[in-house]
């Protein structure tokens, strides 16, 4: 064979080898159908009318809001040597440098026009306050400089409504992107069904809201569709991801979104929405979504039974959604298949699983789990394990590897399980009976066990608690607790607060807690309190009342404090 024809045979099998496919290229995913074009989601909503039959106008699926009895929590921020505080409308902010505590700026919020905020959002030098407004949210958007001062700069209008009860669970920062879930009740007997979709209109200073024009963020090529078909008559919902870009001067927002069933229950994770529907159509059976923060296309698969919130759903670092799911509701069938199984599961799906919703998660990818009769379920997610257990008092705490290496471990708790959340890289269980607060550490290693457990005796005339739990890591095996306390009295004095309101502060060590002291509200308001470690000091926000404390001989004791309320901005 001459050099020549060697050589143009070697060529003509490599461009044959070049035209085989690739056995290490992975098929491409199926995600959820877009619309081509605004034709053709008109299409598909006059499509559901027609299914809705007579159904008035009037019977569209009223937004969810916030329950009557809901109480107000402050919101803060960091913003260099400042704290910058969001507190029943009031927008301030607290220089803490050089050892001090000094009012710097005050305003009140909503005098550009909210009905009220909720939320905040402080990146460079934006503040951004999210709150209802009829219709749709609110963003209002301030300067602040290195000094603390604050000044008004635009208010802007999202035409879609945030999700729950706690707007705290629709909203997260990450970076200098604003992000807001919300579920969008579109009536398909509208006269103008594409007018009530996601858009987003700025307001100026004194101008009439209505005057300026909305601007449609989500065009008809970025909403999605599943598979799996939707009964109108149970409501038809705009499940949208929004995220807007807070480094910019004027708001720019861009939003994707999933028509579907309401929402059972959403979860915010850091690269995506999660939504678990309400039953389809066809049978009792759910949804659930994945919507990228990105952009990207959604992904659905078809699911049973129901999770019980929003802390029952992780997406891990090895590619996988992992959801605790208990039974869907009466007469729906649970992960079993059967209508009104009290049973719990983990649900473990490969992210790359969810497609175009046409698909069910297989039986396998549903993990028994032990259960028990109380339906006030509490879990939480803390490293590679799941933890979970019953407020109801009465029953263990199990612990488990949600890769599904291992079996579930029981715990037996002396206590309920109210509060389950991490510290450092094991976890603490409270709760409380008969007149005492309890903290359990659990130690999270090859196996999980109780290591401690700590009793605070409550007030004697206490009748009624609330409390939460803060963590700060300090080093490996220490840290400190801030253990936020109101407590209603049954039968104040005449002239005595209704509430003792209150931090308590512990020292972890090797999951031994020690108390090292309390700072108390001298004010009686009914309201919350909250703990903060900022820049290596320890605060607490309780009220209006901002209280500083220091340790000193391994006893934490007050230093300063100063009453928002009253204080005059520098």
């Amino acid at each position: 064979m001459s050099h020549y024809l060697a050589a143009g045979l070697a060529l003509l099998l490599a461009a044959l080898a070049g035209c085989q496919p690739r056995a290490s290229a992975p098929a491409p995913q199926k995600t959820m159908r877009a619309f081509q074009d605004e034709a053709q989601l008109d299409a598909f909503l006059k499509d559901a009318a027609e299914q809705a039959g007579e159904r008035s106008a009037d019977a569209a699926v009223p937004a969810a809001g916030a329950p009557a009895d809901a109480v107000a929590s402050a919101v803060v921020r960091e913003h260099g040597r400042h704290l910058v505080l969001l507190r029943r409308g009031r927008l301030l902010t607290v220089d803490i440098g050089k050892d001090q505590l000094k009012l710097v700026a005050a305003l009140d919020a909503r005098a550009q026009g909210e009905q009220e905020q909720e939320e905040m959002a402080v990146a460079d030098g934006t503040v951004a306050l999210i709150g209802r407004r009829p219709g749709g949210t609110g963003i209002a958007l301030f300067d602040i400089d290195a000094a603390g001062r604050l000044r008004y700069r635009a208010s802007y209008q999202l035409r879609a409504g945030l999700h729950g009860a706690a707007m705290q669970e629709s909203v997260r920062q990450i970076g200098t992107k604003l992000v807001l879930y919300s579920a969008l009740p579109l009536d398909p007997l509208a006269s103008d069904r594409l007018a009530a979709l996601p858009a987003l209109r700025g307001i100026l200073a004194g101008a009439e809201p209505a005057a300026a024009p909305f601007t449609r963020i989500a065009p008809a090529n970025r909403i999605h569709v599943g598979e799996a078909p939707i009964d109108p008559d149970l409501g038809l919902v705009l499940h949208s991801v929004t995220v807007c870009d807070l480094a910019l001067r004027a708001l720019r927002c861009d939003a994707s979104a999933v028509l579907g069933p309401p929402a059972r229950v959403f979860h915010m994770a850091p690269e995506a929405v999660y939504v678990w529907s309400a039953p389809h159509k066809d049978d009792a059976g759910a949804s659930l979504y994945r919507i990228p923060l990105n952009g990207g296309a959604p992904g659905a698969m078809r699911v049973a039974g129901a999770p019980h919130g929003p802390s029952a759903f992780h997406e891990s670092a090895d590619g996988h959604v992992n959801v605790l799911v208990g039974p869907g509701g009466a007469g729906q069938p649970s992960w079993r298949g059967q209508a009104g199984a009290d049973d719990l599961a983990l649900l473990r799906l490969p992210l790359t699983a969810l497609s175009d919703g046409s698909e069910s998660a297989a039986p396998s990818s549903y993990r028994h789990l032990p259960a028990f009769a109380s339906q006030q379920l509490r879990s939480r997610y803390v490293g590679p394990w799941l933890l979970y257990g019953s407020a109801g008092g009465g029953a263990p705490l199990y612990a488990l590897r949600w890769d599904g290496t291992g079996a579930p471990q029981r715990l037996a708790l002396a206590h309920p399980a109210e509060h389950i959340a991490p510290m450092g890289d094991d976890a603490v269980v409270t709760g409380q009976a008969q007149g005492e607060l309890s903290l359990s550490s659990v130690r999270l290693r090859q196996q999980a066990a109780l290591a401690n457990t700590h009793v605070h005796a409550l007030a004697e005339d206490s009748a009624g608690v609330r409390h939460a739990f803060h963590y700060i890591r300090q080093r490996p095996g220490q840290g400190m607790v801030g253990l936020p306390l109101v407590q209603a009295r049954q039968a104040p004095a005449a002239g005595e607060p209704d509430n003792v309101v209150s931090v308590l502060y512990l020292r972890n060590t090797a999951l031994k807690l020690r108390e090292l002291g309390t700072l108390k509200a001298q004010g009686g308001e009914r309201g919350d309190a909250l703990p903060l470690f900022v820049q290596g000091r320890v605060f607490a926000l309780m009220g209006d009342e901002l209280v500083e404390g220091k340790l000193k001989n391994g006893r934490l004791r007050e230093v300063r404090r100063i009453d928002l309320a009253s204080a005059s901005a520098q």
